[in-house]
């Protein structure tokens, strides 16, 4: 019986030493862990120290009846949630109805039969139990959703500071090949392999800008890595071109195919890149976490393996970088 009942604790109401005795007998038998008290007040203070599993509670007592000691139980956070079964001799259906409307569970009729106050008292534990199980898993699934859906918040960001990053690449690259290629426009009779190598910088910025397109509508579907690729294509193309018509290749700009070939920028992800831009704006550790929704530990760590992917020693000297590449609000 004890395997049963787990060692449940009751708490029992009653200012009849006599009803008390009856009860704590026969529950007590049963296995279960019996707490008493003979007036609502000190009812109410064992309740919020021993959080017992159920309240019995008998209705007439002197001073504060069973019906206003279940409403303050019921009125406090840290006893609302302990069923109470009243203990009456009263047959009145308003006292019934008046008891349910306080927040009591059930009723048991005095002189009580062990059979129907056993079966009562075990049917609310069970209750509870259900209950109990069923907020926890309902919390938990709310925890996971929660999860999922800043999850799936931060994948988005990412794409879409992606998307912009790749776009500017493509931008950019698009600047250098009109400025090449009008300096091939000047050229009298361009030879076969510097048109060809002309038309290949046109293909490769047209896929460029057609994965750009699909992106717009699609950001799953853009391919990070491809598209490096063909900007550092594109640019290998367009220096060729520019040392074939003996001038200087123009500058990318900081922001833009400075990253892609033989810059330390290059080596960073796209949340260090964002990192690095946030920092660039005066942004504190906390306010990037905060940005991000991350936590300060693992903005300091991107911090940290931005320093050393870009060579310097301190945040001063990160500054100093900034600067000099026109990053950020420095």
């Amino acid at each position: 019986m004890t395997e049963t009942t787990h060692q449940r604790t009751l708490l029992i109401i009653d200012d009849t030493i006599s009803n008390l005795r009856v009860a704590v007998d026969l529950l007590h038998a049963y296995g279960f862990r019996i707490l008493t008290a003979s007036d609502g007040e000190s009812g109410i203070e064992r309740a919020h120290l021993a959080q017992p599993d159920l309240i019995l509670l008998d209705v007439r007592m002197p001073g504060m009846d069973g019906f206003e000691c279940c409403r303050r139980l019921k009125a406090h956070p840290g006893t609302a949630q302990i069923p109470v079964i009243f203990m009456t001799a009263l047959t009145d259906t308003d006292n019934k109805v008046r008891g349910f409307e306080l927040g009591g569970v059930d009723y048991v009729s005095k002189p009580f039969d062990a059979g129907e106050l056993l079966a009562r008292v075990r049917t609310h534990l069970e209750l509870n139990d259900l209950r109990r199980g069923l907020e926890e898993r309902v919390e938990e699934r709310t925890a996971a959703l929660a999860a999922e859906v800043a999850q799936r918040k931060r994948i988005q960001t990412d794409q879409s500071l992606l998307l912009d990053l790749l776009r500017d690449q493509s931008e950019q690259l698009r600047a250098l090949a009109r400025q090449n290629l009008d300096a091939e426009e000047q050229t009298a009779a361009p030879s076969p392999a510097l048109a060809s190598q002309i038309e290949a910088v046109r293909i490769v910025l047209a896929q460029m800008d057609g994965q750009l397109e699909t992106a717009e509508t699609e950001p799953t579907a853009l391919s990070a890595d491809g598209l490096r690729r063909q900007a550092l294509h594109a640019l290998s193309l367009l220096k060729s071109i520019a040392d074939a018509l003996d001038t200087p290749t123009p500058s990318a700009g900081a922001n833009g195919l400075a990253r892609i070939e033989g810059d330390p920028l290059f080596q960073l992800s796209t949340r260090e890149y964002e990192v690095l831009q946030l920092i660039g704006q005066g942004k504190s550790n906390a306010q990037i976490a905060e940005i991000l929704v991350v936590s300060r530990s693992t903005v300091s760590s991107y911090r940290g393996r931005i320093l050393t992917k870009l060579g310097v020693s301190d945040t001063p000297a990160l500054l100093r970088f900034l600067v000099e590449r026109q990053l950020g609000g420095v």
